[in-house]
């Protein structure tokens, strides 16, 4: 209506005057319009990059940043959210602080960081494999940021071996910053904030909560605080009632982390709807996430880590150590099964395919290709990508070149030896 108005008044216009003044309101009036359509397609494709959102801050991925070298998995731009001022500020100085002091394989690394309070953003390498949480159960949140991060179909829900190796890669991460001195607490760890790599490596982020713990002659280093940090379902007790934070309360949410990855269900009430298998670790099978491909050994030793990390009473609980070592074999002892074929009368069935495990990448082709350590994770297509990023295996941490064998005998040989 008001355009129609105006283009009607610069054709009724008598003088000059006149006619330029209504063409100039007609002129503005475009100029605003393209201004509100270009601002709003620079937002549209700014929602389109982001991959995440949390209390503090906003994620984005980016290609390539002009102030850094640019990497095959790209960026991500962790931003604080307008209207946070002082308080997201403050959260995001105080990851810098963290990563500053931290270095280890598994903690999402820092590459950049900006603290302008109108621009202040921290930058990390892109973990396109998305989060640990989003891989092992679908909801309508989890499959819109994984298309954000580029799977046009959702990707396949991950293994019981993926799953073990990620959560070892967590735990690493976790006992490493408790043994930092200062001791430094996580205070947020849930399958929410463990993200993966292309490769399925697995990156403790998400370190905005953290803090240096104080120490306490003769006690559990901890820290005092009067505000609950954390997600809902991965709080410990002990936080709520007592408003202290330990390396026993991050092992609280690290257990539940484990029984979120063994049943692929949410954290909220997992405790209690789990207390049957709790109560007895042999039943824990029946609580296994099925599509997981679980064995019932696999969900026991789960299960009892869980307890011993979330023991009501933190006299009593699992160091986080302990718990590391135990993932640790668990580890090592599904790839052992992994490459060893099934037995009759003590004899081994050479036959290739006719127990292949699944490459741990695809999961749609058997694991063809052997390490130089003795691991056979991948098939022959999924290997080279993997090598490309990081020639150390991921289920050992050891060299895997030179190759030792590849071909589909590999998914049945009998041992992981590392002769080819």
């Amino acid at each position: 209506m008001l355009k129609a108005a105006i283009n009607a008044n610069v054709e009724a216009a008598d003088g000059s005057e006149a006619l330029r003044a209504a063409r100039r309101l007609r002129d503005d009036l475009a100029e605003r319009k393209a201004r509100e359509a270009k601002a709003l397609k620079r937002q549209r494709q700014k929602e389109a990059r982001k991959v995440g959102e949390g209390g503090f801050g906003r994620v984005y991925r980016c290609d390539a940043l002009p102030s850094l070298p640019r990497v095959a998995c790209g960026f991500a731009v962790k931003t604080a959210l307008v209207g946070v001022g002082a308080k997201g500020l403050a959260e995001l100085q105080s990851e810098v602080r963290t990563l500053s002091a931290a270095c280890h394989p598994s903690l999402l690394p820092l590459l950049g960081v900006c603290l302008a309070p109108a621009r202040a953003c921290l930058v990390y390498p892109l973990c396109r494999g998305g989060s640990l949480e989003d891989r092992i159960y679908r909801t309508p949140a989890a499959l819109q940021r994984l298309r954000m991060l580029g799977f046009e179909t959702p990707p396949p829900l991950l293994s019981s071996a993926a799953r073990l190796r990620v959560l070892r890669d967590a735990a690493s991460a976790l006992h490493y910053l408790h043994t930092l001195s200062p001791m430094i607490l996580h205070r947020d760890v849930s399958a929410g904030n463990i993200l993966l790599d292309e490769r399925g490596n697995g990156f403790l982020a998400d370190v905005g909560l953290a803090r240096a713990a104080e120490a306490t002659a003769g006690q559990v280093s901890h820290l005092s605080t009067q505000r609950i940090f954390g997600k809902p379902g991965y709080i410990d007790p002990i936080v709520l009632n007592d408003g202290q934070a330990s390396q026993l309360t991050d092992g609280f949410a690290l257990g539940i982390t484990l029984l979120v990855s063994l049943t692929g269900r949410g954290a909220l009430g997992l405790l209690n709807a789990c207390d049957g298998a709790l109560e007895e670790p042999d039943t824990a099978e029946a609580i296994a996430a099925a599509d997981a491909g679980w064995s019932a050994a696999q969900a026991e030793e789960l299960v009892r880590l869980v307890v011993g990390l979330a023991y009501e009473r933190k006299r009593k609980r699992m160091p986080l150590a302990e718990a590391l070592l135990r993932l640790e074999a668990l580890v090592e002892a599904d790839v052992a099964t992994a490459t060893s074929p099934p037995h009759v009368a003590g004899v081994a069935v050479a036959e290739a395919g006719g127990n292949a495990r699944q490459c741990d990448l695809c999961w749609s082709a058997p694991r063809s290709v052997r390490f130089a350590c003795g691991h056979a994770l991948y098939c022959e297509t999924c290997a080279p990508r993997v090598m490309e990023r990081d020639t150390n295996c991921p289920a050992c941490r050891q060299p895997a070149l030179p190759i030792a064998a590849v071909g589909a005998h590999v998914a049945a040989q009998t041992t992981a030896n590392r002769s080819p």
